[in-house]
């Protein structure tokens, strides 16, 4: 089941559960409002409606939690089959900071892609690449094509910086390091930030290594699409 946010939907019943919501159809990939006819509450914490996509007249399965009064819970809808929509990466307000076309562009190829334009939005993608590469890169290599500015990359990004500023957190005399030594000292903020520390830690050690490796043999084995032209004949 894959969360909806309050603002795709479009309008509501009287009891306040949506009528319609705004969802790129994960069956037709197309931009579409999907209607309810009505709502079958289940028990006393759910509720369930078979939306109907106002393009492929394929049905979505929609569900509400409900909070205990029967009202329906703040962030308590959901859907199956997920939405083909995709929202923007964790994170992208650092990509805004590093440059703001780079930023711009990246919504470009989200929008593209949300409304099904799978060409545009690859190239769109490819633009992206190209200019992190160049904003990351030094000047002698801005000029290399994409698949050498991708490999020259970590010539000129410090890969390890990350793990070698957050060592000395955790040395003995460190600000982690120091409060290990009495661990009924630690409050829930110190808790907060040491587990987010090795959530991120683990994003880019195993996480993105493996997340990655699993990618490069979807592409792989992907199957290439027919240029235009061309029958597949010899």
């Amino acid at each position: 089941m894959q969360p909806v946010e309050d603002r795709y939907v479009q309008s509501r019943f009287s009891n306040t559960f949506p009528r319609t919501v705004e969802l790129t159809c994960p069956h037709c990939f197309k931009q579409s409002v999907l209607e309810a006819r009505s709502w079958q509450e289940h028990g006393q914490q759910v509720a369930a409606s078979e939306m109907v996509c106002s393009r492929c007249e394929e049905r979505v399965l929609f569900v509400q939690l409900l909070n205990e009064d029967g009202a329906i819970r703040e962030g308590g809808l959901f859907c199956h089959p997920g939405s083909a929509r995709r929202d923007p990466m964790p994170g992208v307000a650092y990509l805004q900071d590093l440059s703001g076309p780079l930023a711009r562009t990246y919504d470009s190829a989200l929008k593209l892609y949300n409304h099904a334009e799978w060409g545009a939005s690859a190239l769109m993608i490819r633009h992206l690449l190209a200019g992190l590469a160049v904003q990351l890169l030094g000047e002698e290599r801005r000029d290399l094509p994409l698949a050498r500015q991708l490999e020259a990359l970590p010539d000129d990004l410090d890969l390890k910086r990350p793990l070698q500023d957050i060592s000395p957190l955790l040395d003995s005399s460190g600000t982690f390091g120091r409060q290990f030594e009495d661990e009924a000292a630690i409050d829930k903020v110190s808790a907060d930030l040491l587990l987010e520390l090795a959530e991120q830690l683990m994003a880019y050690l195993v996480v993105m290594p493996g997340s990655m490796d699993e990618l490069k043999k979807r592409i792989a084995t992907a199957p290439v699409p027919l240029r235009r032209g061309n029958t597949g004949t010899a």
